[in-house]
């Protein structure tokens, strides 16, 4: 029982080893051809968990390698979803993550190369996105205050509540793929009615929808001495209490090794996310790692949120961020070189004009800084469609710290 107990630290530390070998309008005129086919893969050399695979790939509207998805596949609603899924996908894909990943592929060339582990706070169940500037990461950790939620258990459902479930699920997914956000309330509405139940199913469904295969899936909790251990997925009875999480191992197309994407259900204010706390301990046991952040409510901004800014600062080699994540002014001080993509514009109304950067408004309008073109739109304002990212890379011999 005690083998069964590793720390998740030594775990991850196992897991490496071997390991080194945004929005659009809908366009209802022209509309795009869909398909139904999963993306075609090499054989993988890792072993799959054919159970969670083939359940992750009917929920993202895939046929099943099992003869026990057949009749399942034959439902109204299963096909009314799959072809909703497929179209928003496509036009998601055409519109952001094409752009985005030959953006990514010369811009976040540099960065790339030495990207073992992504930390994306706030991103909530956004793997796409992370995966569009970062797919050869190792691992890909993830955050928000979501739950972890479970996996949907279509053996046991009925057809009413399966068709449920897909409205449900292309409810939220629809919202993500026109604005390349979650909206929080949207989604919340959504769990609400204990149907689509957490973020699992949507990093799941980011899975499958980028060609990726199921490994695993793993959950992670705290013990009573302050450990994280991991265990077999197991449906929750109940939901825990903050910080826990899950963790999916996955094969990407053609890949002999298993990459790994974490989710954390966590508060990172600082009343929560203390220096002595488990999960602080744990992200700093990551060593050196790439942050991403886009969409974060500027609450980086904010002094209750110091502790998740000094670490971001202090073990990020590079920071890729949009305006919502750490000010500006933080990196100019320190030296950090840095890089501006897109335009500046002020904070949509949702949020206080306290959280407006007059600097880094004067940085964008600075030609000596050659700000570069962002080919691809994402984020607050997919409305006005003024989009920015800033790039940031650490000086050698900075620790970094507010």
């Amino acid at each position: 029982m005690k083998k069964a107990c590793l720390s998740l630290i030594a775990l991850i530390l196992l897991s490496c080893q071997g390991c080194r070998a945004g929005t659009g309008r809908d366009n209802a005129r022209n509309p795009p051809a869909v398909s139904q086919e999963a993306p075609v893969q090499a054989q993988p050399a890792v072993a799959l968990d054919r159970v969670q695979d083939d359940l992750a790939a009917f929920m993202s509207g895939f046929p099943g390698t099992s003869d026990a998805w057949k009749g399942k596949e034959e439902a109204e609603s299963w096909r009314a979803f799959a072809k909703s899924a497929a179209e928003h996908w496509t036009l998601f894909d055409t519109a952001i993550l094409e752009p985005m990943k030959k953006w990514a592929g010369e811009d976040l060339r540099e960065s790339g190369l030495v990207t073992k582990t992504l930390f994306y706070p706030f991103g909530g169940p956004d793997f796409v996105t992370a995966f569009a500037f970062y797919p050869d990461s190792e691992k890909t950790v993830l955050m928000g205050l979501e739950p972890v939620g479970n996996l949907p258990d279509f053996e046991e459902a009925g057809p009413e509540w399966t068709g449920h479930f897909f409205k449900d699920f292309d409810t939220i997914l629809s919202d993500f793929l026109k604005r390349g956000y979650f909206v929080t309330e949207h989604m919340n509405d959504v769990f609400a009615k204990n149907r689509v139940d957490g973020a699992l199913p949507l990093v799941t469904f980011f899975l499958k929808r980028t060609g990726h295969s199921i490994a695993g899936v793993k959950r992670l909790a705290v013990d009573e001495k302050g450990e994280w251990v991991e265990t077999p997925y197991a449906p929750l009875k109940r939901l825990p209490k903050r910080p826990y999480g899950v963790k999916i191992e996955y094969v990407k197309s053609g890949d002999g090794a298993a990459r790994s994407v974490y989710y954390f259900s966590c508060d990172l204010a600082d009343a929560a996310f203390r220096k002595d706390s488990p999960l602080y301990r744990l992200f700093e046991s990551f060593g050196a790692v790439t942050t991403f952040i886009k969409s974060a409510s500027y609450l980086l901004h904010y002094g209750d949120f110091a502790n998740i800014r000094d670490m971001i600062l202090a073990n990020s080699s590079y920071v890729l961020e949009d305006d919502t994540g750490i000010p500006y002014r933080y990196f100019k001080r320190q030296g950090w070189e840095i890089q501006l993509y897109g335009a500046y514009a002020k904070p949509i109304e949702d949020f206080p004009p306290i959280v407006e950067q007059k600097d880094l408004k004067a940085a964008f309008e600075d030609p000596a800084l050659k700000v570069r073109m962002l080919p691809f739109h994402f984020g607050y304002r997919w409305v006005s469609k003024i989009d920015n990212l800033l790039l940031m890379k650490k000086p050698p011999g900075k620790s970094g710290s507010s």
